[in-house]
């Protein structure tokens, strides 16, 4: 079994924090590559499913996961058949009509041909036409639906998600048989954890392969903004392969004589990013070198999350030329030594400003160049 690496959530270099999961081997809003047989509209970075009938329909990535390898997968969405007090119309499979009120939505991960595990949500009122007494709350189950459909767990809120057709961040982790379920409108918050029987395990033995993706429940209209998938698949760096020559003293020196414009310090200016995805984690120093194919960005300072790991003159990213002036893809290092490289890139900006861009998270973190240092 490979063991998943944990990263106090951090994302990116020493200067991004991931509000909810490790980055490895990451996908995100690939619509074009799910598995559905219903009828869907795939609208920019939307794309949303009306389940008609009297039964779920499953949306899988067309990804393959290892079995039992460890992984992260959420998804932004929103119900949009959530209204209080209405009901919404399906078909059974014999063409009767039937009324669902508080349809169900959420997550399947580990599914297979033999079933799956899903995350279900739905909402409700405890007295719909009584205002004095009523109240609105959110139920999460975590159930097994291996042959029989059992629910192993679950959970009632009150408060922090959206109650109503606005859009929830949700998310499940699986890491040595142990299940994680995340949730909120504004901050994620861990709300399930349940780990896996010996009979539970036993069941996927022999499977090759896993899915993550989402499920409709009848009568449910689900709207999925973002998906991200998380695999750890890649080998730890070690502390000593980030090493380089470079002390503070030998970057004074370098960039003394140096007539590149870009080479020198660089430090935090600001930041446009998702929170829920990205959290800034300190206020950094960096140093720019130039090499043969672009620039080596070397820590000086400022780390606030694994501050013990890193000291100046340790790689903390990659910086590659492309054929654009000014231009580059990027390659970092988060706070365990982990590589990311999943459409990182960086542009200067004005001669001045340097921007790292993470478009998987609609982020971005900006440093201004250090002048007469």
């Amino acid at each position: 079994m490979k063991k998943y690496i944990l990263t106090s959530l951090i994302i990116a270099s020493a200067f991004l924090q991931v509000a909810a999961f490790t980055i490895y081997n990451t996908k995100y809003n690939n619509f074009e590559g799910i598995n559905y047989n219903q009828s869907a509209i795939v609208n920019g970075d939307f794309l949303q499913l009306n389940n008609k009938s009297s039964t779920n329909i499953i949306v899988t990535d067309s990804t393959n996961i290892d079995a039992f390898t460890s992984y992260k997968y959420y998804i932004k969405f929103a119900n949009l058949h959530n209204k209080e007090g209405k009901s919404y119309k399906v078909i059974d499979s014999q063409g009767r009509t039937k009324k669902i009120i508080s349809p169900e939505c959420g997550l399947v991960f580990n599914h297979s041909s033999l079933g799956c595990w899903r995350v279900a949500v739905s909402c409700a009122n405890s007295s719909l036409y009584n205002e004095s007494v009523d109240s609105r709350t959110m139920t999460v189950k975590l159930i097994h639906d291996y042959g029989n459909s059992s629910v192993v767990k679950q959970v009632t809120l009150n408060g922090g998600v959206d109650l109503d057709e606005g859009y929830n961040y949700l998310g499940v982790s699986f890491e040595d048989n142990r299940i994680l379920v995340k949730i909120g409108k504004d901050q994620l918050k861990e709300v399930l954890s349940y780990q896996l029987t010996s009979s539970e395990i036993e069941v996927s033995t022999g499977i090759p392969s896993v899915k993550a993706g989402y499920f409709v429940g009848p009568g449910a209209m689900i709207s999925i903004e973002r998906a991200v998938l998380s695999i750890n698949d890649q080998p730890q760096v070690s502390a000593a392969s980030l090493e380089t020559q470079w002390s503070r003293e030998a970057l004074d020196r370098h960039f003394t004589v140096s007539k590149n414009p870009y080479e020198g310090y660089w430090t935090y200016l600001d930041r446009d990013m998702e929170d829920q995805w990205l959290k800034l984690g300190g206020k950094y120093t960096i140093a720019l070198v130039e090499n043969e194919n672009g620039y080596d960005v070397i820590y000086v300072d400022g780390a606030q999350v694994k501050k013990s790991m890193w000291h100046t003159g340790m790689k903390k990213a990659e910086m590659t030329q492309t054929i654009f002036t000014d231009n580059f893809t990027g390659k970092w290092f988060d706070a365990t030594l982990q590589p990311i490289s999943d459409d990182v890139f960086v542009t200067f900006e004005s001669g001045v400003i340097l921007n790292f861009k993470f478009p998987v998270y609609k982020s971005q973190v900006r440093f201004s160049k250090v002048l007469n240092e």
